[in-house]
Parts: structure tokens; sequence; C-alpha cells
């Protein structure tokens, strides 16, 4: 837990330069994703991009604070800001926050995970940025979201993509619809010189959701291996 000023800059200077997607959930049911453009520690303000939805912009006006998340060289962000404000930066409409007063910065995970068994075939099918469909082969899976593989060497996933309506399947199960947004995604070369792609990826449900899902997946997963 960082409260420092200057330690809290130098993070959020290394996500601006870097260019790493943050997001907050705005309302229960939507996902805001931008990316900072500058942090002004002497001002004491950070600016952000504009998000893509006008719904979800002018929605975000109406929140007293939000809660951004981000990920980073396999760490969990998270730090919270208050009044937004519209400005204009170098020409372009941005929003501006009063600097956050602390900010966590966590490199291990915030929920438990299950490992799911080799011999059980659990994966999830989703649309790429172009609208092309894809399997991921599941390898583990909590609250908080899921570890996967995905074989097709033509799939490139950016952090911060969001995969709407994506299915879970599992062996006698009844396939289960979740929203998911990219947050850590990795290029690895297979001894016989064949790419697969590592990534990580967040539900966007709400934890009553999700911990229905973990139960299910639990009990059955539990039962076919007893």
């Amino acid at each position: 837990l960082y409260r420092s000023r200057i330690e809290i800059c130098r993070i959020l200077q290394i996500l601006t330069r870097e260019n790493c997607p943050i997001f907050a959930e705005v309302k229960e049911d939507q996902l805001f994703i931008t990316r900072i453009l500058r942090v002004d520690e002497h001002a004491g303000y950070l600016a952000i991009e504009y998000g893509a939805g006008k719904s979800i912009n002018s929605a975000l006006f109406n929140q007293p604070s939000l809660k951004f998340r981000a990920s980073y060289l396999g760490a969990h962000l998270i730090f919270k800001v208050a009044y937004p404000l519209e400005i204009l930066l170098e020409g372009k409409p941005a929003i501006r926050f009063m600097l956050p007063r602390s900010l966590i910065f966590s490199q291990r995970r915030e929920h438990s995970r299950v490992v799911i068994p080799p011999h059980i075939s659990l994966s999830y099918t989703a649309k790429d940025a172009n609208g092309k469909l894809f399997d991921a082969k599941i390898f583990d899976i909590s609250m908080d979201g899921m570890g996967g593989m995905i074989c097709d060497e033509n799939i490139t996933l950016q952090i911060g993509t969001v995969l709407k309506g994506s299915r879970i399947t599992y062996p006698g199960g009844i396939p289960i619809t979740v929203d998911l947004v990219v947050r850590n995604t990795k290029i690895i070369a297979r001894t016989d010189g064949t790419l697969y792609t590592r990534t990580g990826v967040r539900f966007m449900q709400s934890r009553e959701e999700i911990q229905a899902l973990i139960n299910l997946f639990v009990y059955d997963l539990d039962g076919s291996t007893s």
C-alpha cells in the first residue's frame, strides 16, 4: 500500500509511459477502459482518455469516485480517484482527476484459483477484435478470472480487449455465457517451434454470479475426478 505522492506518481508515470490500459466499473454492468495521458505531481492531478462510448463517458461524470485497476508485469494495481473534470490536453478533450491518495500494488493473486486437471476439457469460446471466433483451453479459474491457452497463432488480443458473450464449456455441463476483459497476454514458443498465446482474463460479472459459476465448476470437476 503506497501513500507517498512521489511513489504513487512514479507508478502512475510508468503506466503512462508504457501506455497500459486501466479500467473501472461504472455502474454494475459497464466497464470503462482508458489510458493515462499525463501525471502532474506538482499540480496534483492525472488526465485520462475518454472512453469509446458516449453513454459510459456520461455515466462516469455521475460517479462520486472510481476505482481503477491495471495489470503491469504480473502485478495488480488498484487506485481510487474522484472529482472528474473535462479539460483540453494538447487541444484534445480529456478527463482530469485529483491524484489518488493511496495505491495498492500487489503481486499476489487476489483470489485463490482452482487448477483444472489435465484430463478435464474446460474451455471458452470468444470473438477477437475482428469478430473471428477462437477457442481457448482454460488452465485455472477463480472468482477474479481465468488463465487460458489460445492455440491459433493468428489470434492476437490486446490488453484491455473486452470479450462480450464468451461461452465457457466443459464435459457434461451446460455452456455458460460470460463477459471478459483481457488483462495480460504473452506469446510462447513450444519446443517444436509452434506458437501459442497464454492469456489472463477477468470476469466482468458481479461477484455473486461468478461465485455461482465457481461453485458449479468446483462441484462438477471434483465429481468427475472422484
